[in-house]
């Protein structure tokens, strides 16, 4: 049987006598047991403040990448708003072209680009910073979706410009020369019989030699002598538009010549029928004359 004491001998170093102690072996057991609980109490311990010094540097670390990027998405929601505003400076340009050339408006329920397709769940998102984060993705992605959609709507817009631009440049839409109106178009009483009868077109006086210019593109049809008119040159537009100069002082063009709005085409005279030097500028449609005043929009100079 193991005994349940054990021997303590101390010998001193000196010429004192060996002391033999009797000690209990629970005593033992229980002093081993206390001396291992502080030992593990105190890596415990430890272990603990390693981790919370840890978890304190680690949440100072969080913070503060919190914060940046909360500036960051404060950032990026000006952005957003910013684009917004461009977005719709886009849509009002575009608009107003479309005003302009006569062509369909946008339906602004089409402008908001709305989207389907399978639901999906979103995981919920309780943070503010992440709320702010999903926003701003929902808007940037709305903002390019509508990108896409005026990016098409003026390259439809670029084709009808051009067909409409087609067709306005043979519209004769500015004036042909500088001056002063002397006649207009309507009834009046001819300087030479006296009678009342319509004047077809518009008379401009102007100084001899003034530049006389095509109001809109054309093929020249005639440039010659006519009895009444004088030095004339008719010019067709096409769309059965014609446009004709007379009384000129000089022709500066021949028959077939291709002619843009704005080329010199003559000089401003009193050949044929006329009291002074001036302009006799008509416009026909078919065969019917209309009144130039109507298709101006601007001088020549301006």
């Amino acid at each position: 049987m193991i005994s349940k004491k054990y021997s303590l001998i101390i010998v001193p170093g000196s010429n004192d006598s060996v002391v033999n102690k009797q000690i209990n072996r629970g005593i033992i057991i229980f002093g081993l047991a206390f001396v291992l609980a502080c030992i593990a109490a105190g890596i415990y311990f430890a272990v603990g403040f390693l981790s919370t010094s840890i978890d304190k540097r680690r949440l100072a670390d969080l913070m503060t990448e919190n914060g940046q990027l909360s500036s960051k998405i404060t950032e990026l929601e000006g952005t957003v708003f910013g684009l917004r505003a461009d977005m719709s400076k886009i849509m009002q340009k575009d608009d107003y072209i479309r005003l302009i050339f006569d062509l369909p408006t946008v339906d602004p329920e089409m402008r908001e680009v709305g989207v389907g397709g399978e639901m999906v769940d979103y995981p919920r998102i309780n943070s503010e910073l992440g709320q702010r984060t999903w926003l701003v993705e929902e808007d940037i992605e709305k903002i390019q979706r509508q990108l896409e959609f005026e990016n098409a709507s003026f390259q439809e817009l670029v084709t009808k410009v051009e067909e409409k631009k087609s067709v306005l440049d043979h519209v004769p839409t500015i004036r042909p020369c500088d001056g002063t109106l002397s006649r207009d178009f309507g009834m009046h009483n001819d300087p030479f019989t006296g009678t009342y009868q319509p004047h077809n077109g518009m008379d401009i006086a102007a100084p001899r030699g003034t530049s006389v210019y095509a109001t809109a593109d054309g093929i020249v049809k005639f440039a010659g002598y006519q009895t009444k008119l004088g030095r004339t040159i008719i010019i067709d537009h096409g769309n059965g538009i014609r446009t004709y100069y007379g009384h000129l002082n000089m022709i500066k063009v021949a028959k077939g010549q291709k002619i843009n709005r704005h080329d010199l085409i003559g000089q401003v005279g009193s050949s044929g029928y006329s009291t002074g030097p001036h302009l006799h500028y008509e416009i026909r449609i078919g065969q019917s004359p209309a009144n130039p005043y109507m298709y101006m929009i601007r001088s020549i100079i301006s």
